[in-house]
């Protein structure tokens, strides 16, 4: 019984540790966001989303953003600038 218990904490700390370091992010299981520098309306800014193989596209309608176009692997998203939307490996991936 004890071996369960400790073959079960080693795995959640291991996935806590990739998550945080973006591991996950970076080998595409995980979707992520990143801040563009680009034109964009006042008070707003443009996101680009990938998708990742375990979650899809992150959704952003929760931090106000509406969807963009879909160029490729790319959704786009407009954000207003005090949205957190912007999520790369260094930032947690909430949902």
């Amino acid at each position: 019984m004890f071996r369960y218990g400790l073959a079960a904490a080693l795995t959640v700390s291991g996935t806590a540790f990739l998550h945080s370091q973006g591991v996950l992010e970076r080998t595409g299981l995980l979707g992520s966001c990143t801040a563009l520098v680009a034109t964009a309306p006042a008070n707003s800014r443009w996101v680009e989303c990938r998708s990742g193989a375990l979650t899809g596209y992150p959704d952003l309608t929760r931090e106000s953003c509406s969807r963009g176009a879909m160029r490729g692997d790319v959704r786009y998203w407009l954000c207003p600038t005090s949205s957190t939307a912007a999520r790369g490996s260094s930032e947690a991936v909430t949902r």
